[in-house]
């Protein structure tokens, strides 16, 4: 079998397998985790943000979700941004614009201050996933690269589990604002130290900068170049809309059509959502065998399948949550191979940080859209059966467009 991956040969014996290096790697995989419960973070103390703030429901959801808003108008300028540092500062940069918008918003006591420091913390977010990446491809190549940047892809599930979590956990015993402080002050000390391990000797490649933007030349002359990141991209959107779209409804189907207290019906969706993450390193093991990209896409098709089982009314609970697991699974393997193919569809090594940043700003765009996409088809329909035959034409779309990012030009 001819993977379309370099170097994916390679076995678990070989120099690339160092310890050292998978050390240096998993610091900088929690940069990216940390940076993801930013985005989980409020959600568990809503509650009590709302009642110390004077906040309303539409303000509270705002304050929720305006980190993925900046993540979806601001993904390629960020990069550009980024692309003027070196890498390891990059990271460094992003994880301290967080953490100081983290330490800020444990602080403030009006609605405004605290949206705008969202906002702000949603450009450092924008910055650590499109720095981290490009940190992993610097930090090698072969085998160990194609596994990391699969097991990178796992990053934002994790974080955003880790998030309603340990928010719920941690702000019963100090508060809400113990809590922000917490996440914030966590979030530097790990950014510290894997900018820390990146400087040792041997990884001079984590100082150059992301990309050279000021060659980047007239996007028309740009267009051939950057034709497989953008499709890469698309097909990516597609993935992250249907995940998003199955975890926001499933709750509210759980509970509304087949009886599961609230309690019950969020609690499950986590786990799924966690559990999921398992495809991940599974598409990282596939890829290391050797397996191509294309066909790991493929599992895609897989999300169609699952929501028709996840929202089949006659089902019940359990084989709705099958349904909802093989959903999640599918989806991180796609995700996953699609940050492990990024090397591989640019066409130059100074276009990585603009793929890592189209992926960014194209995929929080995919998530911005896929429930609304799908409650309009549900709203139209008038009956939950209306979500798989939704589903089915996106990630259709998507394996076309994932397939077609990996599929190199007749010469």
């Amino acid at each position: 079998m001819t993977s379309d991956l370099p170097g994916a040969s390679a076995g678990p014996h070989s120099p690339s397998w160092s310890w050292t290096w998978w050390s240096r790697f998993s610091l900088v995989y929690l940069c990216g985790v940390l940076a993801a419960t930013g985005l989980g973070k409020m959600a568990p103390v809503s509650v009590q943000m709302r009642a110390s703030l004077g906040l309303s429901l539409d303000r509270m959801a705002l304050v929720t979700s305006s980190i993925t808003a900046v993540a979806a108008l601001f993904g390629i300028p960020v990069s550009y941004l980024v692309g003027r540092l070196a890498l390891r500062w990059a990271l460094l940069g992003g994880c301290v614009v967080m953490a100081g918008a983290g330490f800020t918003e444990s602080r403030v006591h009006h609605f405004g201050p605290m949206i705008a420091t969202r906002l702000a913390e949603g450009v450092g977010y924008v910055a650590v996933v499109v720095a981290a990446p490009a940190v992993i491809i610097a930090m090698g190549d072969g085998v160990r690269r194609i596994t990391a940047l699969a097991v990178w892809g796992t990053f934002f599930p994790v974080g955003l589990a880790l998030g309603l979590f340990a928010g719920g956990l941690v702000s019963s015993a100090i508060g809400w604002r113990g809590w922000l402080a917490v996440q914030a002050g966590t979030l530097i000390v790990v950014g510290a130290a894997a900018v820390a391990a990146l400087g040792s000797p041997g990884l001079e490649d984590a100082a150059a900068p992301v990309a050279a933007p000021e060659a980047a030349g007239p996007a028309g002359a740009r267009w051939p170049t950057l034709r497989r990141p953008v499709l890469l991209a698309l097909g990516f959107a597609t993935a992250s809309g249907t995940i998003v779209a199955v975890v926001t409804l499933l709750p509210t189907y759980l509970h509304e059509s087949l009886g599961a207290s609230t309690a019950t019906a969020g609690t499950l969706t986590g786990v799924v959502s966690l559990t999921g993450t398992a495809g991940g390193f599974l598409s990282g093991w596939l890829l290391r065998r050797g397996v191509p990209a294309r066909q790991v896409f493929a599992a895609s098709l897989l999300m169609p399948l699952g929501t028709a089982l996840a929202f089949l009314h006659s089902g019940g609970i359990v084989l709705s949550a099958v349904g909802g697991l093989l959903v999640a699974l599918a989806n991180e393997l796609v995700v996953a191979a699609a940050f492990a193919t990024i090397p591989t569809v640019v066409s130059t090594p100074a276009d990585i940080g603009l793929a890592n940043g189209l992926l960014a700003q194209i995929g929080s765009l995919g998530s911005l859209a896929g429930p609304p996409l799908v409650s309009l088809a549900l709203l139209v329909a008038d009956g939950w059966w209306a979500v798989a035959p939704t589903v089915l034409v996106v990630c259709a779309a998507g394996t076309v467009l994932l397939r077609a990012s990996v599929r190199r030009p007749a010469v």
